[in-house]
């Protein structure tokens, strides 16, 4: 098992020798290497490190070369001229784990222990800015950073682009051979400045053999030079430091100066191509095929290549062959490699690891980057395919098409950095058609970063910027995404009205007509009027829809279903898209689980909203998990988990919130709901009364999307606050009778019995229980049979009230309600209206051992095995109690039996 080596120093504590120099590490005492020969280079490193003006000095600091030229050394050294600064380090290694022992590090500097999950980040770094502006200074070191975790990676990348004004310096050492894919990305961060450490000079090295006890002879000194190159390990190892044994570089090069030189071209050129055909590595190495043979049959029996493959038996060795190859002779070689695949037809991903390499690369090797690119796209592989668009783009800077497609790939991995990147590529391009074609792009991407105020004003713009000959086939799909981002936008909602009502915006064929449909359907349903006009718009939409887009209707189209009560249309439209769209997973199952809520199925709400909130905060660079939050957040607080929905409600982006149309006041009414729940009813009440403004600001009249007059009725109205509970209900009941749909109906009617007098409270709950008792609004009917039970036992009606109270737990219990069932009991009680014996007892001893394993989830053949009888004697059991239970599942028998214990015996059913 890999480990990981972490040290922590404090200030003012740095190690010094007894004659006050810096002590170096175990390779540096073991050759006598120190800095010597590296003074510019230290000079260099100490003005980065330099904690005295953090905002002209960079964040990040890579220091590379190859294995054993001193990286490590130099760092330690520059480090110990700041003993004032808090330095945590730690050193990666293959397959461990860096970011725990780096984390404890900076808890021991006195931070707070932060964590690896970027949702995390910002409450941390709020506290760690206090920590850091009294400090004179903060330097994480991450060696052998080519090893390190990819999450830990991410970590950095944060801290760098936040840090900036803070005295934190971020050092990274990694080897300049490593063949990571995640390496390059390190040096494109904002802010990062790279020292590449090269040989020691010759002078250097002649120190260093004099040092070894060796006469610093002129040829001798020239002699280890060529024989390291400058490497300070090699040429310890050489000098024979601790007689160890020397490394495989230096074996392989003592092999090849044994040999003869096709052997040594040979194998640069299988170290330059990888396991390839040897045809190719002949044309490389420029001898003929039966030479290059006989060169791989002697690098072979001197066991440096592998018997079978033409693969180097140590990656070391491999590395070191191509460091000691002269910076100009291997990129000749890469160019040459790159060609030589190319022409062999092999994967553009091969050919594109080659082109890398190259400082300067050629136009048609640029275009095969972006072919690279696309390929490691379609495989899955995102990071891969920008590694190689960012290579692609730093060649062809001057390319806006090569900007696009480099923002299009960012966005699959940080949406937020590709929004940006596409709106620099907007300012740069020129042309109408191809501007239009960004503004698309952008706006679908706003769509997920909830960006959608500056894609409206982009849209706009590019609207008045088309050409009056490419209007008509452009301009409609520009404002059809234009409607779909203006919904989500409260500065926009108020001109969609005049934006559908445009000619030119007249439903055409394909997805234009799918937005187009989409958008109609929100504005008439948020307008609160004609629910079958929004309905039929929605279904259009639904059916006309390519999901797999960033700007589909299908969330705005389910929206207006929701409110039309067509809520199989929506669940089957979403059942379908969820495995389709893997970037909106997140996103599409909550509305799922809203739609379930929407229907009173408290179970299968709560299932897919937690898997929302589960893929949305693993969705690292998304910004889009604004919905699963609210919406597990809704179903938690119906759950009785009040508590917890605040908790999940404070982690929502209060900027997104501030913009958007409809999660503004859904947030607000959620968040009432939970303070009314936690015994706060004053700051419900406030909330409530806020997400009415937020309505109000808006437009939006429609009494369903947030039904904050009927939450703060029943509020009233339990508190005795009849008269203000009224006037809420009165407030509610005119667009509900608008709307006119049974649920809005029947809710218009229930907030009218609460507050109603004695007298006239029961006919009005009647009313409003048979008139829901015809709608999906199975949670509505419940309550309105519950509210139906108390206001008969104030009339004195017992035998009538217990049948209401029973039929409302019934119908709770089966839509997972816990808080319901629990609300009756009590009622029941302080009426007292005598027990009844619970259903349960009037199963059989057979029945009721059939059922409770049933209940657990255990299969009928599994229970006719553990009780001895036979698959159709548990069918039989299980069909006579269901019917004696009123169940029809083992989801509901489940529940049923999950909740027996705290069942109310005069109900007549179970929990």
């Amino acid at each position: 098992m890999w480990g990981t080596r972490t040290w922590y120093v404090p200030p003012r504590e740095v190690l010094r020798s007894a004659e006050g120099q810096c002590m170096v590490g175990r390779e540096d005492r073991m050759f006598g290497l120190g800095t010597t020969g590296r003074d510019s280079e230290l000079r260099w490193l100490d003005a980065r490190l330099h904690p005295g003006r953090p905002r002209r000095t960079p964040a990040v600091v890579v220091v590379r070369g190859p294995i054993g030229i001193g990286k490590t050394s130099l760092v330690r050294a520059a480090l110990a001229q700041h003993p004032d600064s808090v330095i945590c380090r730690t050193t990666a290694v293959r397959g461990g784990e860096a970011g725990p022992e780096l984390f404890a590090a900076l808890r021991e500097a006195g931070v707070r222990q932060p964590e690896l999950d970027p949702d995390a980040f910002e409450d941390w770094y709020t506290d760690f800015t206090v920590w850091a502006r009294n400090r004179t200074g903060l330097v994480l070191v991450v060696d052998d950073v080519q090893w390190c975790e990819e999450p830990l990676l991410h970590w950095l990348g944060l801290l760098a682009r936040r840090a900036a004004g803070l005295p934190v310096r971020i050092v990274l050492l990694r080897s300049s051979t490593a063949a990571e894919a995640r390496v390059p990305d390190l040096e494109c961060w904002y802010g990062t400045e790279v020292l590449d450490l090269g040989g020691l000079p010759e002078h250097a090295v002649s120190r260093l053999v004099a040092a070894a006890g060796r006469e610093a002879g002129e040829s001798f000194v020239r002699y280890c030079l060529e024989r390291t190159g400058g490497n300070p390990l090699l040429l310890g190892q050489l000098l024979g430091g601790e007689g160890g044994e020397p490394s495989g570089t230096s074996v392989l090069r003592s092999l090849l100066e044994r040999l003869p030189e096709y052997v040594r071209l040979v194998a640069l050129a299988a170290a330059v191509l990888g396991d390839r055909d040897l045809f190719l590595v002949a044309r490389l190495a420029e001898v003929p095929l039966h030479t290059a043979e006989t060169a791989v049959g002697m690098l072979r029996a001197q066991q440096i290549l592998a018997p079978e493959r033409l693969e180097f038996r140590n990656r070391a060795v491999r590395a070191g062959l191509l460091d000691g190859t002269g910076p100009a002779e291997l990129a000749r070689l890469r160019r040459a490699a790159a060609t030589l695949l190319s022409d062999a037809a092999e994967p553009a991903e091969v050919i594109a690891e080659q082109i890398l390499q190259l400082a300067e690369p050629e136009p048609w090797m640029v275009d095969l980057l972006c072919d690279a690119a696309g390929g490691a796209t379609e495989r899955g592989a995102p990071e891969t395919a920008l590694r190689y668009l960012r290579s692609a783009v730093a060649a062809r800077a001057e390319d806006v098409d090569l900007l696009v497609q480099l923002a299009e790939a960012v966005a699959r991995v940080e949406p937020g950095d590709g929004f940006e990147l596409l709106h620099q590529a907007l300012e740069r391009e020129g042309d109408p058609v191809k501007r239009a074609d960004i503004a698309v792009r952008l706006g679908r991407l706003a769509l997920v970063v909830r960006r959608c105020g500056t894609a409206v004003r982009v849209l706009e713009d590019e609207l008045t910027r088309l050409d009056e000959e490419l209007r008509p086939p452009v301009q409609r799909h520009l404002h059809a995404l234009l409607g779909l981002v203006g919904i989500e936008h409260r500065d926009s909602v108020e001109r969609l009205d005049t934006w559908l009502r445009a000619d030119h915006v007249r439903p055409r064929a394909g997805l234009a007509e799918a937005g187009h449909f989409a958008v109609r359907a929100v504005v008439t349903a948020l307008e609160g009027v004609e629910p079958e006009q929004a309905a039929d718009w929605a279904a259009r939409a639904i059916r006309r829809s390519d999901a797999t887009v960033d700007d589909s209707p299908v969330s705005a189209a389910v929206l207006a279903l929701m409110l039309a009560d067509e809520v199989d249309l929506a669940r089957g439209k979403l059942t379908e898209v969820i495995d389709l769209v893997p970037a909106k997973r997140s996103e599409y199952l909550a509305f799922r689980g809203l739609v379930s809520h929407w229907c009173g199925n408290l179970t299968g709400a709560g299932a897919d909203t937690e898997r929302a909130y589960t893929l949305a905060s693993q969705e690292t660079g998304r910004t889009a998990a604004v919905v699963p939050r609210i919406a597990l957040a809704t179903v938690l607080v119906e759950q009785g988990e009040a508590s917890q929905a605040d908790r999940v409600l404070r982690e929502t982006d209060s900027m997104q919130l501030l913009e958007h149309t409809v999660l503004r006041p859904w947030f607000e009414l959620i968040d009432a709901r939970a303070r009314w729940a936690l015994g706060e009813q004053d700051a419900a009440l406030v909330l409530f009364h806020r997400c009415a403004e937020s309505l109000t600001e808006v437009g939006i009249t429609n009494p369903l999307l947030a039904p904050w007059w009927f939450e703060a009725a029943c509020l009233l109205a339990d508190a005795g606050q009849h008269e203000e509970a009224a006037e809420l209900a009165a407030h509610g009941a005119a667009p509900a009778l608008q709307w006119g749909t049974p649920r809005a109906i029947g809710m218009a009617r229930l907030a009218a019995g609460l507050t109603a007098e004695p007298g006239e409270r029961v006919g009005l709950l009647e009313e409003a229980s048979g008139t829901l008792a015809g709608s999906p609004a199975r949670r509505e009917a419940a309550l309105a049979e519950f509210e139906l039970g108390r206001a008969l036992i104030d009339v004195g009606e017992l035998g009538a009230a217990r049948q209401r109270l029973r039929r409302a737990t019934r119908s709770s219990l089966r839509l997972g309600d816990r808080q319901l069932p629990r609300r009756a009991r009590q009622a029941a009680a302080a009426a007292g209206i005598p027990r009844q014996e619970s259903p349960l007892a009037s199963l059989s001893p057979a029945e009721r051992r059939s059922v409770e394993l049933a209940g657990r989830g255990v299969s009928n053949r599994v229970i006719a095995e553990r009780l001895f009888v036979t698959v159709r004697t548990v069918e039989t059991h299980l069909t006579s109690a269901y019917r004696k239970l009123q169940v029809n599942s083992r989801g509901e028998l489940a529940t049923a039996l999950g909740q027996t214990s705290d069942c109310p015996e005069w109900t007549g059913t179970s929990r």
